[in-house]
């Protein structure tokens, strides 16, 4: 054995092959914490899951007497019910609300409120110090909120649980920060897309969730599959239907008869812009106040305000649930009424038209006092009502086209989609919760115009402005070079107008004479500056 094989034997002189082995090692280990992230989110997505339908059994169903109307996922599509004891409701969601809150923590800002935002904030800046105590809190306390008819969704929650068991993951295996962020994403996806069973939705959305100009590509692949574990092991217990059936819904691609839906459906992308800035104002306005409020007392008198406001905005909740029924719960099963056009037409036209703020105003009023509930969900169903209402108000003006399905499912991507800056993510949960790609050109359209009527607003404040790094398409750099060109003093000319430079030969190593040919001045520049 020669000497350089005794020193490489050392490990003293690198060797190729155990570098491979160090990257194949960390290959594995990256892979078995996404698979473990996505085993953990499927079952904690089966247990809320199976935890918010008791709840509304035992709080609605049983002390109100009132059963809200069910998704097609949820083994039939029902309508709501009357309500036996109407004077329970405000009762029930008041007392409900500080139930919820207390189980939650009232001093924990990462287990009240829709939550979302301590994740976005985690995930930015320690991505691997959520602790297990959020989840089980996060949990009671949306449970209860949602199940006694508080106004929130299940996605809020389920993503901040699953991004606490990814964190909690990373922190376990020791892994960098970079793999802890990717991780806590893989975990809020695989939730998402395991509760609304659309894996792929999910995944996007969670590389969409940090920021509000682009994604996190590299995030993609490890998101795809925990989500679509998770999402195999909720539908081995909940089935494989989709949230809101197979619809399958296309529109007429003929041309006279696609221009008046086209500008149907532009009308609805405004619309829903319109309706998820008010939701973003609303649920903010009412935080302010609230925290305002609460902070002006001390000790005590903080203790029962804290309290004492998740229980007002759960008695006016209530009350709106008695003239409103869709408002109360979770609200897919309003979503899912207005995809049936027998349904959307027994409504009164009041009624309908009122239904996306009303849903904005509850929601505002349980999540922004405090209440631990998600605001993903009730963005989809402000924009399936909105689009329902629009569909009948076009069908009383005659015009022609698919039913209210089409329109709500588009309003569902138009309103969520760019409030929260997620828009190709939410397309594609929409499309898997409906199976109905067929509706690609009117979404595409309705988000665009939506997502320029938005602007900057968000539902979550905690997102960056763009991702590190992204740069700007082409098409928009050259606009912004020349309008740079039109207001700087001295443009830079074209290359035929640029006159051309002539070097005259000077001393070795110094500068030379640069006359220009057109005769103007000449000055001593050095030959480097010569292009």
């Amino acid at each position: 054995m020669t000497a350089g094989d005794r020193t490489a034997r050392r490990g003293l002189v690198w060797s190729p092959g155990r570098g491979a082995a160090r990257k194949a090692r960390s290959a594995l280990r990256s892979l078995l914490c996404v698979v473990a992230v996505g085993v953990l989110a499927g079952i904690a997505a089966i247990v809320f899951y199976a935890l918010v339908e008791w709840a509304t059994d035992v709080f609605l169903g049983l002390l109100v007497g009132h059963h809200p109307a069910t998704v097609a996922g949820d083994g039939q599509a029902r309508p709501a019910t009357g309500f036996a004891r109407p004077w329970a409701l405000p009762l029930v969601a008041a007392g409900g609300a500080a139930a919820a809150v207390f189980l939650a923590g009232r001093v924990t800002p990462k287990t009240t409120g829709h939550g979302t935002d301590a994740l976005i904030d985690a995930a930015h800046t320690e991505p691997e110090r959520m602790g297990l105590r959020v989840l089980g809190r996060k949990m009671a306390g949306a449970t209860v909120m949602i199940g006694s008819g508080g106004s929130g969704g299940t996605e809020g929650p389920i993503a901040q649980i699953g991004g606490t068991l990814g964190s909690t993951v990373a922190r376990t295996a020791g892994v960098t920060r970079q793999l802890a962020r990717t991780l806590l994403l893989t975990g809020a996806a695989a939730g998402i897309g395991a509760i609304f069973r659309a894996p792929m939705g999910g995944a996007v959305i969670g590389a969409e969730l940090l920021y509000r100009r682009g994604l996190n590509v590299g995030c993609i692949p490890p998101a795809l599959l925990g989500s679509g574990i998770a999402y195999g092991l909720f539908v081995l217990v909940h089935g494989p239907t989709p949230t809101f059936g197979a619809l399958s819904i296309t529109v007429p691609w003929a041309f006279p008869d696609l221009l008046p839906l086209l500008a149907a459906f532009a009308v609805l992308g405004v619309l829903c812009g319109l309706l998820g800035r008010l939701y973003a104002c609303l649920l903010y306005s009412v935080l302010r106040a609230t925290r305002w409020a609460v902070g002006k007392g001390t000790g005590r008198r903080a203790a029962v305000l804290g309290y004492l406001f998740p229980a007002l905005g759960g008695l006016l909740v209530g009350t709106l649930g008695l003239v409103f029924p869709g408002v109360a719960g979770t609200g897919y099963g309003t979503a899912q009424a207005v995809m049936d056009q027998r349904q959307v037409l027994s409504l009164a036209w009041w009624t309908l038209l009122l239904l996306p703020v009303m849903k904005a105003v509850a929601t505002s009023l349980s999540i922004g006092t405090g209440g631990p509930g998600g605001v993903f969900g009730p963005g989809l169903v402000i924009g399936a009502t909105a689009g329902g209402a629009l569909w009948r108000v076009s069908d009383a003006l005659g015009l022609e086209g698919p039913g209210p399905a089409a329109f709500a499912i588009v309003g569902m991507a138009a309103c969520l989609g760019p409030i929260i800056h997620a828009p190709l993510g939410v397309s594609i949960l929409v499309f898997e919760a409906t199976l109905s790609p067929g509706l690609l050109l009117p979404t595409l359209l309705a988000v665009m115009l939506a997502r320029w009527i938005v602007g900057d607003r968000s539902l979550y404040r905690s997102q960056r402005r763009s991702v590190p790094g992204l740069r700007v398409p082409m098409a928009l750099t050259a606009a912004i070079v020349a309008l740079r060109r039109k207001l700087f003093r001295h443009p830079v000319r074209p290359e035929e107008d640029r006159p051309s430079v002539r070097m005259e030969p000077g001393p070795a190593c110094g500068p030379g004479r640069a006359q220009a040919e057109d005769g103007r001045k000449s000055r001593s520049v050095a030959r480097s500056d010569v292009r």
